[in-house]
Formats: C-alpha cells, sequence, structure tokens
C-alpha cells in the first residue's frame, strides 16, 4: 500500500502501489527524514481524506517533506517562481521591443526547465 497525495484525488489516500503509479515511472527524492519510518506511518494516515491538495502549496512533495518531519518545502515549485522570474527578467534585458506575450514566454520557458532540473531521479527496477 502507498499513502500519497495526488491531483487525482485531491487529497491524501492510501491505495495500492498500481493505483497510484498506473505503470508510470516512478522517482526516488533524496532527502533524510527526521521522523523513523512509524512516526511517519502515523502522520501520514492523519492527512487521509484531510490534506487539501494543491500543486503550489500542497503537494506531494510538500506531503512527504510534511510527514517526515522536514521543512514543508517544494523544490520544484521554487524553481519554476524563480525560473519565471528570471526568463521573464531576460526578456526585459535581452528584447528589443518587450511585450506581454514575449515576458510570459520566456517566464514559462525559464520556469519548465527549472521544474525538469530538480525532477527526482527515476526509479530504476
Amino acid at each position: 500500500m502507498l499513502i500519497s497525495a495526488t491531483e487525482r484525488n485531491g487529497t491524501v489516500r492510501e491505495e495500492t502501489w498500481d493505483e497510484v503509479v498506473k505503470g508510470k515511472p516512478t522517482y526516488v527524492a533524496d532527502f533524510t527524514p527526521v521522523k523513523s519510518p512509524e512516526e511517519t506511518l502515523a502522520l501520514a494516515r492523519t492527512q487521509i481524506g484531510e490534506w487539501v491538495y494543491s500543486v503550489t502549496s500542497n503537494n506531494c512533495e510538500h506531503f512527504v517533506r510534511f510527514c517526515t518531519g522536514l521543512e514543508v518545502t517544494s523544490r520544484q515549485v521554487t524553481s519554476a517562481v524563480g525560473g519565471a522570474v528570471a526568463g521573464a527578467s531576460l526578456v526585459g534585458l535581452l528584447a528589443e521591443k518587450p511585450t506581454a506575450i514575449k515576458y510570459l514566454a520566456g517566464a514559462l520557458a525559464v520556469a519548465g526547465i527549472a521544474v525538469l532540473a530538480t525532477k527526482a531521479t527515476e526509479k530504476k527496477e
């Protein structure tokens, strides 16, 4: 069984591995938990049906960090915001005639690259 916070459910659920993964690649997050496995599971179970999923403030990375006793942050969200600011700034600095569309395109392009760069390593079977 797997306890996870997903956009699909909008909350935390305990489901089988196959229900959650659906054959897609899985990724290993590189961090050291503060809480023991027993404490982590107990805390995760308290959030079943309670956690309100949000990609920006309560996503799967936030959930794992919360349950393991770490600071509740998301590298992907932080990188996306920083990337968007950097992309828009680059457009402002480099574009001859910056427009709203150019700012938006620059922000989205660099934010997307930043998110991909922070993705966890794919788990090998």
